[in-house]
């Protein structure tokens, strides 16, 4: 009887909102360490606000950039912080000091940085109309990824969950996966809608645990691929999208889209509100939407890498949505009873 009742009970995903972490300064993006102890959010006047995220209290304030930070990433043992700022330039800071380790000027503004998950001397970054670019840490050196088209620079990037290959996307949806070491091109495949037409990459996410990562395009479908599948199947291959997650009533487009703790949920912020809606991957079916104040606009969200919470970013203040109180201590109950 307790099995029943339990199982009833251990969804793992959000259900309701639980407060919010005001940052002061308006926050534009946030991002978990791997633990999920620690959650660092980008703000607009430069700052990156480091929250205990067990306490809710401010850990620690970095004056890091002059202008808006538009991308963090934690390195691998926590003691690291990569950031992009709208002035071009990428920097990486001592967590515990605050200090500014090393700072590399770009030619236009950054989309993205990421930390090599295994190698924290190397970071991913993906400048805006330019191709992606590896920077070694260690040397200050860097590698211009190849691209598939000169003529379309809207590159996005990202390390698979090991870091042993990169995946690049394109504005006419095509995909490259490349070996992390030697950059040589190992598997690609085109992004195509039901009318053979091409629809633009915006984002290339990885989960946590398992080879599955979802591409979220321009024609508001998240497609979730298997990258065992894509390996296999090559160059110019024609792999089948494991689940295509849309909202077909409304046509929402989806601002960002990231895999829960134990990869078996995915999460899209809508670009249109503050609304995240959650699916089930393994059936892909939708299991919740959470709205957060109407007429405010979605900026960033992250999933909790360990428990069942998400963070999310609308009107420059952080919104944490968690499951029921309830149900918590009801599944906290069930669990040490004797069965």
């Amino acid at each position: 009887m307790n099995l029943e009742l339990l199982e009833s009970f251990g969804q793992n995903y959000p259900e309701e909102a639980d407060g919010t972490l005001d940052c002061i300064s308006m926050a534009l993006t946030c991002t978990f360490n791997r633990w999920g102890t620690l959650l660092a959010v980008g703000c607009n006047d430069g700052r990156i606000v480091i929250w205990d995220f067990l306490t809710r209290g401010i850990a620690k304030i970095i004056s890091a950039h002059i202008h808006p930070v538009c991308s963090l990433c934690w390195s691998r043992d926590g003691h690291k912080l990569v950031s992009a700022s709208t002035d071009n330039m990428v920097s990486l800071w001592d967590v515990l000091s605050g200090d500014c380790d090393q700072r590399f000027r770009f030619p236009s503004p950054i989309l993205k940085v990421q930390f090599h998950p295994r190698d924290q001397n190397r970071v991913l970054v993906c400048p805006m109309k330019s191709a992606p670019v590896m920077l070694s840490l260690s040397d200050s050196s860097h590698v211009v990824l190849p691209v598939d088209d000169d003529s379309d620079l809207n590159v996005v990037a990202s390390f698979d969950r090991r870091g042993e290959y990169i995946y690049t996307g394109n504005a006419k949806g095509k995909i490259l996966v490349l070996k992390t070491n030697s950059q040589d091109l190992v598997a690609s495949f085109r992004v195509t809608t039901g009318t053979s037409n091409t629809t633009a990459i915006k984002s290339i996410e990885f989960a946590r645990k398992g080879s599955c990562f979802l591409i979220n395009t321009a024609d508001r479908i998240i497609r979730v691929y298997d990258g065992r599948e894509i390996l296999t199947c090559g160059r110019d291959g024609e792999p089948e999208p494991m689940q295509k997650l849309q909202d077909l009533v409304n046509r929402t487009p989806w601002k960002k889209c990231c895999f829960s703790g134990d990869g078996e949920y995915i999460v899209a912020g809508s670009a249109r509100q503050h609304a995240l809606y959650i699916w089930e991957k393994s059936i892909g079916n939708l299991v919740k939407i959470l709205h957060g104040t109407r007429g405010e606009l979605l900026l960033d969200v992250a999933w909790h890498p360990v428990r069942p919470i998400i963070a999310s970013i609308s009107s420059g203040v952080v919104s944490i949505w968690a499951q029921n109180q309830v149900v918590r201590c009801l599944f906290c109950f069930f669990v040490f009873q004797p069965l």
